[in-house]
């Protein structure tokens, strides 16, 4: 079964492990503006602590964002009046959103489908409050995954499913862009590069982060899964690495996929809800 996350409990530590460079922010800001359409009315879905949607704000988009969790919403609240930036939030249900049909030229996720108990619900509220001809734009964080920080994560993810048999981090996969050709929106577009820049980590401080808990697999472990955690995955580092304090050199991608939603009504719009 997936392991649970309450994004309430890491909401003031959850820029440590996502914030982006302010000019990489900017530019994820414009591209996806430069989907969605200058002066697009834009919805995310699962805002958080506003990363994305606050450079999507000042890029000329007038933003709506919900999140099922009071304390992502206090945070990102507070980083707008901080920046001057107008956001419009809500405490909602990605699974049952409070707008009407066809409200937006835009909904926005990132990083959020996989997290939802039924994530076909989620695109089919997506696609219904989407207008005709607007667009679905999803959004992820890729890190190569040769370098230390994509080795050592995939080591951690391993760890715990050994240590919790059963236990599976949540997905959902390629079947979204299945699923939302199903509900008429199909990918017109996906790959695309918003912004591309490297940083310099070495493997202790990766692993470091991790028993810091300001990586996102170690949200949902309990204090001693996590510390095993960490001493089978140092171990491992040690025998990859001769020297875990040698600084090495990661790219990072901002990358998007964009749907479009047909003119024509899709059936089954709900998703099996």
């Amino acid at each position: 079964m997936p392991l649970p996350i309450t994004f309430d409990q890491i909401a003031d530590v959850y820029d440590a492990q996502r914030a982006h460079p302010a000019e990489v922010s900017t530019a994820i800001g414009q591209a996806i503006v430069d989907q969605a359409g200058s002066g697009a009315r834009v919805l995310e879905i699962g805002i958080g602590s506003g990363r994305i949607a606050l450079p999507v704000a000042a890029a000329g988009a007038t933003v709506i964002g919900i999140d099922i969790s009071a304390g992502m919403l206090h945070v990102a609240h507070r980083r707008a009046e901080e920046t001057g930036t107008p956001l419009h939030l809500v405490q909602a249900d990605a699974q049952y959103l409070p707008f009407a049909t066809a409200t937006f030229d835009a909904v926005l996720a990132v990083h959020v489908l996989h997290l939802l108990p039924n994530w076909r619900a989620g695109l089919a509220e997506m696609v219904r409050v989407t207008r005709p001809g607007g667009v679905i734009i999803q959004g992820v964080d890729w890190r190569d995954p040769a370098s230390c920080v994509g080795l050592l994560r995939g080591q951690l993810r391993q760890t715990v499913m050994d240590l919790l048999p059963g236990a599976r981090p949540p997905g959902a996969g390629a079947a979204v862009s299945q699923h939302l050709a199903k509900l008429g929106a199909p990918v017109v577009e996906e790959g695309i590069v918003a912004a591309r820049w490297h940083r310099t980590l070495s493997p202790a401080e990766v692993i470091a982060g991790m028993a810091a808990r300001s990586d996102a697999e170690t949200w949902a472990l309990s204090d001693e899964v996590l510390q095993t955690a960490i001493e089978r995955v140092q171990g491992w580092a040690a025998q990859q690495w001769p020297d875990l304090n040698e600084r090495q050199e990661v790219e990072h991608r901002f990358l998007l996929t964009v749907s479009r939603v047909s003119t024509a009504p899709a059936n089954d719009q709900r998703g099996g809800r």
